[in-house]
């Protein structure tokens, strides 16, 4: 069922609230790494937004288990299968490491673990933080992690009500800590998805990526406040920052955005199929 749009603060984007979440996911990350089977496209190591509280791995040991995080509370989850708590560890005061080794633990008693969780091993372009050490994670944060929370819980609701038949479910990546889903639209491959921020100091923006590149001198105007990002990476991008007021109008503007990019997509694809 798709999730309800809660109204967004178009000034959020906390880097250091973002950075933690993203090291804080990696935990998840391993469990599913280790223990399911092996994708392609890495989703293995993916989660799904289950609401804005809980944020769940893929199932493991038959279906029966899975990792998970509640990104407010910032506290590390074993599941059942159907996503209800087993077990909890709050991360304040704790590294990676430990939240680990927690997961570990879990699994180990309930008989699924036989040999160590291994963290993803990502790109270089993975950020780096005193958390990919022997750093704790810190007190506070709370309401930047509520925006966080709030932005995947809202986008995801909105892309499972605009997907097609062929587009995979979204999915909460742990390399880039994005959350995106592609759509085949002929000749062209379009991921549509929200980042809360890139580098130090970026901030949240929803964005839509055709693959192969398009031609720069046939980009249509698009929708919802959306303009095309050239510089590094090609494709449609809504920074937060440009957000209405009200949840309704919101949800509104971006599912236009959404919809243009996907226009635009079609056209692009009519050219590199003449």
């Amino acid at each position: 069922m798709p999730m309800d749009w809660e109204e967004l603060d178009p000034r959020a984007g906390d880097p250091e609230a973002r950075l933690s979440l993203h090291y804080a996911v990696q935990p998840v990350a391993a469990v599913g790494q280790s223990l399911a089977p092996k994708a392609a496209d890495y989703s293995q190591q993916s989660l799904t937004i289950d609401g804005p509280r809980r944020w769940l791995g893929v199932p493991v040991a038959g279906g029966t288990l899975r990792a998970g995080i509640d990104p407010v509370k910032l506290e590390l989850l074993l599941c059942d299968g159907a996503g209800s708590p087993l077990a909890a560890l709050p991360l304040e005061g704790k590294t990676v490491a430990e939240g680990v080794a927690f997961l570990a633990t879990e699994l180990q008693r309930r008989g699924q673990l036989s040999s160590p969780l291994a963290l993803p091993k990502h790109p270089a372009d993975f950020p780096h933080h005193p958390l990919d050490g022997s750093a704790r994670f810190a007190a506070g944060g709370e309401r930047a992690r509520t925006e966080v929370a709030r932005l995947f819980a809202g986008t995801h609701g909105l892309l499972a009500e605009l997907r097609g038949d062929q587009q995979a479910p979204p999915r909460l990546w742990p390399h880039h800590f994005d959350l995106g889903c592609v759509i085949q639209v002929g000749a062209i491959s379009l991921n549509r998805g929200v980042s809360p921020g890139d580098g130090a100091a970026g901030r949240p923006y929803w964005y839509a990526t055709p693959w192969p590149r398009p031609r720069l001198d046939r980009l249509p105007a698009l929708e919802g406040g959306g303009s095309w990002h050239l510089e590094g990476w090609i494709g449609a991008e809504l920074p937060l920052a440009r957000l209405g007021r009200g949840a309704a109008a919101q949800r509104e503007q971006v599912a236009a955005f959404f919809r243009s990019a996907l226009r635009a997509a079609k056209s692009f694809s009519a050219q590199v199929e003449v």
